[in-house]
């Protein structure tokens, strides 16, 4: 999952909820490994209800098998946007 958010605290609140399900990887960025299909709905809530879609980006990127390049997780190029 990655974001592009204007406000400082609303991004403090998105990274605080993605630290709940997944570790960060770089300061916009967040790797969720083990998530129920349940589990991203509620995501997709929480976050949608933090974000403003007319100035913030928030994208999730579904990964199916994790293939590590010195140490960095790559990602397939389906794309999710809220």
């Amino acid at each position: 999952m990655a974001y592009d958010i204007s406000e400082d605290k609303t991004r403090v609140k998105v990274s605080r909820v993605l630290s709940r399900y997944g570790f960060r990887i770089q300061l916009s960025v967040f790797y969720i490994p083990h998530i129920s299909e349940r589990e991203l709905e509620v995501l997709f809530i929480n976050i949608k209800k933090l974000v403003n879609p007319r100035t913030d980006r928030v994208f999730f990127y579904p990964i199916e098998k994790v293939e590590v390049f010195e140490g960095y997780p790559l990602e397939s190029p389906e794309v999710l946007v809220l």
